[in-house]
């Protein structure tokens, strides 16, 4: 439990009241619930689709970590969700004390979210947490008290012998969500060149203010940009980039709907981060100063107006030196987009030294981005290997389009990158684990071979690749799950999705669905919608090249759905 020290510096709790007065009209209908399903790690662990790297395993352990940062060579803390605990790495050791346990609201994505680390020059360690913090002083009360939680709150702490301690608290922004669900609290948190903070935060669970482009709802609160302060918590001088007032002043970047990640390029120092949709949309931005990135009327590109709102950049609410640029990248079909890092190393190689790497939650991947020559976009036009040219639009419209840029798969649902005091990346998982990709030593290859790798099945047609693939691994499968019909998930088809659809099988027969997709499915009994959808049956995220077994001991016909697509439908007929 933290001791709370005195109000300091920004404290921002008259935004807190306003937004829950105003008219549900504000308020999007559509929510994305696929997001919260996480990818599970692969049964034979991660893989790199690069037979020179592998991926070790640093530690397990963890209880879902959501953020990491170095204090010093094999030394690190990691930020865990619903503990509130802040762990200690030693030499891949957990120790037994953690650094910081704070106490946290933790339902769906608030807990404890973010962490940066900055060496002052008189020898001190600040470490910078972000959490929501819990209204009561009780881990988790928002979901078994039904609780408010008290805030979204940044704090400072200083490093002294393994314990942070004299929290310092630098924002204090409204926790409270109009749709009564915890998420898109966002929390990463970076230290700029200009050794400033830079905090994202999300709009936290359906706010609709002037921030998030809504011209006659309240005014901004805080909520739904990035935010930029001193290491001190004082407002950054010079011309305000949105106005002089707070909590204009403290706005490096708006209209951001909700992130898990953000990072300077080392070459440039410019700011890029990811962005989540809510049915559609994930992007990947160059932030620059003064950024409106559209939402709550823009998601994705804004031509193709993927929200329906009909809205074009003239419609939406400027401040100041305010203007809208359009995503760098952006998925049609999200991914679950989380963190991204700059690998400012040649330790993997010189053709990965300063390129972009990404995770998603959902599919468990990490992508590799390489920018152009200018460093202002991401190049489609070499060092990939595979069909590119589908991406001159900038969008992908097809999974099956993510093929060049994938990296490595497996690791389950991916919160954090960082590159290490060794010159390595390492890689936070959802499950517990943390990994590191390093140089496989001469004669020896990564957990999976590259060939294997869903990566080598782009530019097929009706993905009769992904089944001729599927066919020697859904042997396998009923070799594992005895007398199993075999049938396939191919992908983002509707009706068509599964083959075969309808399977006919008879009482106390099995099927096995194996993922031949390039992306992460479900197999989920109902429809959508559907108040009682997977109480018979639900297989949770299917990972590419994965399967899943059931065995139907009763005759009636089984709709089914994939929990992410809602689109992709199928059926069983038991006999």
């Amino acid at each position: 439990m933290v001791k709370k020290p005195d109000t300091q510096l920004i404290i921002l709790t008259a935004i807190c009241v306003s937004l829950l007065l105003y008219s549900n009209n504000f308020m999007i209908n559509n929510l994305s619930y696929g997001a919260y399903i996480k990818a599970p790690l692969a049964p034979s662990g991660p893989s790199i689709n690069d037979d020179n790297l592998l991926v070790q395993k640093v530690t397990d352990g963890l209880e879902i970590p959501t953020s990491m940062a170095f204090l010093g060579p094999n030394d690190l803390l990691v930020t865990e969700k619903e503990t509130g605990k802040v762990i200690h790495i030693v030499d891949g050791q957990i120790q037994d004390e953690p650094a910081l346990d704070v106490t946290v609201a933790n339902s769906i994505e608030r807990g404890l979210l973010g962490i940066a680390i900055s060496k002052q020059p008189d020898g001190k360690t600040f470490v910078f947490i972000s959490f929501t913090e819990s209204g009561n002083e009780v881990d988790g009360s928002d979901v078994e008290s039904n609780v408010d939680p008290a805030g979204n709150r940044l704090y400072r702490y200083e490093y002294v012998d393994g314990q942070l301690i004299n929290p310092v608290l630098l924002l204090d922004l409204t926790a409270i969500p109009p749709n009564d669900r915890g998420e898109h609290n966002g929390g990463k948190i970076r230290i700029g060149p200009d050794n400033n903070i830079y905090f994202i935060v999300g709009e936290v669970g359906g706010h609709r203010t002037q921030a998030q482009n809504i011209e006659d709802g309240p005014p901004p609160n805080g909520l739904g940009g990035v935010l930029r302060i001193t290491q001190d918590g004082q407002i950054i001088h010079g011309e305000p980039l949105f106005g002089n007032e707070l909590p204009l002043n403290l706005y490096y970047a708006m209209g951001i709907r909700n992130s898990f990640g953000m990072d300077f390029d080392p070459v440039t120092g410019n700011l890029w981060d990811t962005e989540n949709g809510p049915y559609t949309g994930d992007e990947i931005n160059l932030v620059f100063p003064g950024f409106n990135s559209g939402w709550s009327l823009i998601q994705g590109l804004s031509q193709n107006d993927l929200l329906g709102s009909g809205a074009t950049s003239d419609d939406l609410v400027y401040f100041g030196k305010g203007s809208y640029a359009e995503p760098k990248l952006s998925w049609v079909t999200p991914i679950g987009i989380t963190a991204l890092k700059f690998l400012n190393s040649d330790k993997l190689g010189k053709q990965y030294q300063n390129n972009m790497f990404v995770g998603d939650i959902n599919n468990g991947l990490l992508y590799r981005f390489i920018l152009n020559d200018a460093r202002d976009e991401i190049s489609f036009d070499s060092g990939y290997t595979g069909n590119t040219a589908l991406l001159a639009d900038k969008e992908v419209n097809d999974p099956k389009e993510n093929q060049p840029f994938i990296f490595g798969q497996g690791f389950g649902g991916i919160t954090d990158i960082e590159v290490g005091p060794d010159g390595f990346l390492y890689v936070l998982s959802y499950t517990g684990s943390l990994f590191r990709i390093v140089p496989s030593p001469a004669g020896t290859t990564t957990t999976m071979s590259s060939s294997a790798s869903p990566a080598n099945n782009a530019g097929t047609t009706e993905d009769q690749q992904a089944v001729e693939q599927s066919e020697n691994e859904n042997d396998q499968s009923v070799a594992q799950n005895g007398n199993s019909v075999p049938a396939v998930i191919l992908g983002l088809y509707d009706a068509k999705s599964y083959s075969p659809n309808p399977i006919t099988i008879e009482r106390g027969q099995t099927i096995t669905w194996y993922n031949g997709d390039t992306i992460s499915h479900t197999v989920t009994s109902g429809t959508d919608n559907d108040a009682n959808a997977g109480q018979i049956f639900d297989s949770e995220a299917i990972i590419p090249n994965q399967y899943y077994s059931i065995t139907f001991d009763d005759s009636g016909i089984y709709p089914y759905y994939c929990f992410y697509h809602p689109s992709m439908v199928g059926e069983v007929v038991v006999e």
